[in-house]
């Protein structure tokens, strides 16, 4: 089962990744991913049902009431991003550019919740890793380098359309890659 869950959790990283790449990919391929994910975020919830079995039960502290908010908060954003996607996707087409512009931030929003939510499950792994008081830092500077380059923060409060060109979706990839592991490194400084 824990093979399944990395590979379902590995998945579900590179097509998110993929995703934020929209202006290089076509419409049909970004709603076909789209759906993909949908149809894998189930599947990651399956495989993490006893977390979701858990949630009633234990005590609760500061780290775990922080991991479940980001956690209802990653969710809820994903609902809200598909609805206001598929709404002004090219199969329903009744979007307008205010579900367009919700559907972008959204996008966004999840770029900084999927690096929450992966700072706060990813901890333990993240403790073992030799040099980490040189790598985190190194990592952080690259994110904010990935921010500027990508204007995140224009993005992210609707002052523009969809993502700036960058060149091609490889360097795209790294630039959100780079984001989501800065926000992991924030969340894990302390460990």
């Amino acid at each position: 089962m824990k093979t399944e869950k990395i590979i379902v959790d590995v998945v579900l990283f590179i097509l998110m990744i993929i995703e934020f790449s929209r202006q290089y990919l076509d419409p049909t391929i970004h709603e076909i991913i789209g759906i993909c994910l949908v149809i894998l975020v189930i599947v990651h919830l399956y495989l993490n049902r006893s977390y979701l079995k858990g949630i009633n039960k234990g005590k609760y502290t500061p780290k775990r009431s922080l991991t479940l908010a980001i956690n209802i908060a990653f969710i809820v954003v994903f609902i809200l991003n598909c609805a206001f996607g598929l709404i002004s996707g090219q199969f329903i087409d009744m979007g307008n550019l205010t579900t367009i512009y919700l559907h972008k931030i959204l996008a966004y929003l999840s770029v900084i919740l999927l690096g929450m939510h992966l700072g706060t499950n990813l901890d333990k792994s993240i403790k073992k890793i030799k040099y980490k008081k040189i790598i985190l830092p190194i990592i952080i500077v690259f994110g904010i380098c990935c921010m500027i380059q990508i204007d995140f923060w224009n993005h992210l409060i609707g002052n523009y359309g969809f993502s700036m060109m960058t060149g091609n979706i490889l360097i795209n990839s790294v630039y959100y890659t780079g984001i989501v592991l800065m926000i992991i490194a924030l969340f894990n400084l302390k460990s």
